[in-house]
């Protein structure tokens, strides 16, 4: 008995400590809808400028083609669906777990607000602050639904501050740099079979949850140049840094009121007890390059290739502050890339937009959770604009992201240092799809 308790221990320490894993993986869901202006044309040639200060995000040395006072805010609508259908699961020893085959929408729409402020000090220096939401996501999943042990909640948020200056070399160079400071708030909570642990038949009749609140700040940068060769083309370069930042939070624990209080009392002896975690998430850097090119007075097209790498993010290792033994977990992820065409026509007072572009998930297989069911997407953009006054525009943008039909084949073996050991295997199809609507107000002086 004492050796199943120790295992048990072991065994349901490392469980609730992966749970901080999908913190990253939320994390690794960027979100490029800041700019509703550039969504028209699907983001192609964001690196290389746009219409209005909000493409500082992408690259700060963009500045420099705006003078004045220049202001630009608004938001984006991300509504996205996620239904998983034809599941399976069954615990390590090959008994069923219970629950429903097929769920509805897990994810949950949320409003993404962008606000960007540049000064110009004179022609060739500039000056700026811009407010971003870069990384966020929320799914939810029924408390009964067969995959609860792999995940219930799974909510992310993120706010970058990052003030930026820009300067004009030449007519033809200019280059810019940023500094980000970046706040985190995570929650996440799953199911706990501890009757499977005190004994196999016992496999879904002691559930329990644990739940994971934390938050952190971390700091970064954002470096690019422009290049304009001649009045009609224009290309830009940028890079993200890398970001790693430490979470840190509570970790809390609910048992069964049927759980036999030896038992309990082991597990809490063991660590599994309130108290303290904290991870360290590595964040990609990204490089991107775009261009504009002004076919005439009235048309021009733009295009985009961006890389993100989240290889780094290979494995994460998760401590408690309860005395139990650090969770290392294998995350395997790859690096994912974003190439994107545009093209943008005048016409009077109205600016047209559309553009097509494909970003490549992150996740395979084998490594895809409930949590964020990541997958290839094509993207699909319409976006238009109104000029009220040589000061004051208006624009909006619609897309509709395909996504790619993706599997969960999680699995598990007895191995006591195996996380999903006392989760079970999961398996099932997902279909996911996302709209956005995003509106923004550009305002000069």
């Amino acid at each position: 008995m004492s050796h199943r308790s120790r295992l048990t221990l072991t065994v349901l320490t490392l469980v609730a400590a992966s749970a901080f894993a999908p913190q990253v993986q939320a994390s690794g869901f960027q979100l490029r809808e800041q700019s509703p202006s550039a969504q028209g044309t699907g983001f192609a040639g964001v690196s290389a400028g746009g219409s209005d200060v909000s493409v500082i995000f992408f690259n700060p040395a963009s500045m420099t083609q705006f003078s004045g006072w220049q202001f630009s805010g608004g938001g984006s609508l991300v509504a996205p669906s996620a239904e998983f259908s034809n599941g399976v699961a069954t615990r390590v020893n090959g008994t069923p777990i219970s629950g429903p085959t097929s769920h509805s929408n897990a994810a949950e729409s949320a409003i993404l607000p962008n606000l960007n402020i540049m000064y110009s000090v004179d022609n060739d220096l500039k000056l700026g602050f811009s407010v971003n939401v870069p990384f966020g996501l929320t799914t939810e999943y029924d408390s009964n639904w067969m995959g609860r042990y792999h995940g219930l909640k799974s909510k992310l948020q993120t706010i970058d501050l990052t003030p930026s200056i820009a300067y004009r070399i030449n007519p033809q160079w200019s280059v810019g740099a940023a500094f980000v400071a970046r706040k985190a708030d995570a929650e996440l909570t799953s199911a706990v079979d501890y009757g499977l642990v005190i004994n196999p038949v016992l496999g879904g009749t002691l559930d329990g949850t644990t739940k994971l609140k934390g938050n952190t700040w971390g700091y970064g940068f954002k470096v690019g140049a422009t290049y304009q060769p001649s009045d009609a083309l224009r290309f830009g370069l940028a890079y993200h840094g890398a970001m790693n930042m430490t979470l840190k939070g509570d970790v809390s624990f609910t048992y069964p009121s049927t759980m036999p209080a030896p038992f309990l009392a082991a597990l809490q002896a063991g660590g599994l007890t309130n108290g303290g975690g904290s991870a360290e998430l590595k964040l990609p850097a990204t490089y991107s390059v775009g261009f504009n090119y002004d076919v005439s007075p009235n048309f021009s097209v733009q295009g985009e290739v961006a890389r993100s790498t989240w290889s780094r993010f290979d494995e994460l290792r998760v401590k408690l502050t309860t005395g139990a033994p650090d969770s290392i977990t294998n995350e395997k992820w790859k690096d994912t890339t974003f190439i994107a065409l545009g093209g943008t026509c005048k016409v009077a007072a109205w600016t047209y937009r559309a553009g097509i572009s494909h970003d490549t998930g992150a996740v395979d297989d084998a490594y895809r959770t409930p949590r964020i069911p990541d997958a290839d997407r094509t993207w699909l953009s319409l976006g238009a604009g109104y000029a009220f006054s040589k000061a004051v525009t208006v624009d909006a943008a619609f897309s509709h992201l395909f996504i790619k039909d993706s599997n969960l084949g999680l699995t598990t073996t007895a191995s006591p240092t195996d996380p999903n050991l006392t989760r079970g295997n999961l398996s099932g199809t997902y279909k996911m799809a996302i709209n956005i609507i995003g509106v923004n107000l550009k305002y000069s002086f």
